[in-house]
């Protein structure tokens, strides 16, 4: 079967871009695969972080870079590009409305023969868009399916396109990042906090994620676990001076590390095997792509109620969830799981990891297909 991605790909970096290529790898066992991905994807006026490029390696499958989707001219190009190669499939990511005109235009134009997926990783955007149930509404309109990444997700599709023929999938677990050139000990020494309990926050930063609320939380972290070290890694989408302004007048500088920018694939092991557990402050969530890297590398997690990130952290089980989305809440949260039995953790990941893998949502993908073929 050939099975085309319209989407993000290399050189493009970013969760979505991951997502794509992860499973790409998947059904390139089977299938014939071909990337369409973008030669522009947002101009650099409405970029908010530093740099659009991944610096890690090119995968292994062929990617053509024609669409540019604020440039209408090369919608016709990639419209051409798609109808030459003739897929079977083509699989779409969705997550916010600024390629929905795009992706509508492109659908519309299309060989019919083409079965046309959405990879829906949002609908009910953290952002706030101008018209974004219209524009989302005029992209999904030829979709012959959408598959949800998280129950919250598949409520809002089911919600919006109540006619439309939607599956529950999943986000599984990232397994590209562990390259096994750390262990927790050796990870640690590398960043010389040998003696402390290392809470991560990962991964871009943006308002919804909530590492505000987790940087007004510390302080009582640090009265209840002296040896509790934040350490956070990740590009601002903004200003990062909130945050750091906020480090300085709480006065804990030496008990918190701010690397302000984006790591590369080879350098992600470094900083999770480093850490004791990953923070989800969350104000907001659908699916979280961070945690599945977290339990590849059997880390556990501390997240806040809101989302799907419940279907995630299974509370006492792979990490606790906090009582609600508030600093005290969350800092007793961070507190709770270090009383957790960690082999007992690791295990229940384990399980977890099973469920969550990439085989399994290409064949619910493929299932689907046939199913609605």
């Amino acid at each position: 079967m050939k099975i085309g991605f319209l989407g993000p790909a290399y050189p493009f970096r970013g969760g979505i871009a991951q997502f794509s290529t992860q499973l790409a790898q998947e059904l390139k066992r089977n299938n014939e695969i071909k990337f369409f991905s973008f030669k522009h994807q947002y101009p650099k006026i409405l970029f908010p972080g530093k740099d659009q490029f991944s610096k890690s390696e090119k995968p292994d499958f062929t990617i053509i870079s024609k669409l540019t989707p604020y440039n209408p001219f090369t919608w016709f190009s990639t419209v051409k590009s798609i109808n030459d190669w003739k897929p079977d499939i083509l699989i779409i990511s969705y997550w916010i409305p600024f390629f929905a005109l795009s992706f509508g235009f492109i659908l519309r134009h299309l060989n019919k023969k083409t079965k046309l997926y959405y990879i829906v990783h949002n609908i009910d955007f953290h952002e706030k868009w101008i018209f974004a149930k219209s524009f989302t509404k005029y992209a999904f309109k030829k979709a012959d399916l959408l598959v949800t990444l998280s129950e919250s997700v598949y409520k809002d599709a089911c919600k919006l396109f109540p006619k439309k023929k939607t599956v529950h999938g999943f986000h599984p677990v990232y397994n590209c990042y562990d390259f096994e050139k750390y262990t927790k000990v050796s990870a640690k020494s590398e960043l010389k906090l040998t003696e402390k309990k290392v809470i991560l926050f990962f991964g871009y930063i943006k308002p919804y994620k909530g590492l505000e609320l987790l940087i007004r939380s510390f302080p009582s972290i640090l009265e209840k676990l002296p040896d509790a070290y934040l350490m956070i890694v990740g590009e601002v989408y903004g200003d990062d001076t909130v945050y750091s302004n906020l480090i300085k007048k709480l006065n804990i500088e030496n008990n918190v590390t701010f690397l302000n920018r984006f790591v590369t694939n080879e350098e992600v092991e470094l900083y999770y095997k480093a850490a004791d557990v990953l923070a989800l402050p969350y104000i907001s969530a659908t699916q979280s792509g961070v945690i599945q890297i977290a339990y590849d590398m059997k880390l556990g997690a501390v997240a806040t109620p809101v989302g799907s990130l419940a279907e995630l952290v299974l509370d006492n089980k792979t990490g606790i969830m906090a009582k609600d989305v508030s600093k005290e809440a969350f800092a007793d949260a961070i507190v709770r799981y270090f009383e957790l039995d960690q082999g007992e953790l690791i295990r229940n990941i384990k399980k977890e990891n099973k469920k969550y893998n990439w085989e399994a949502l290409g064949k619910l993908i493929i299932n689907a297909m046939k199913l609605y073929s």
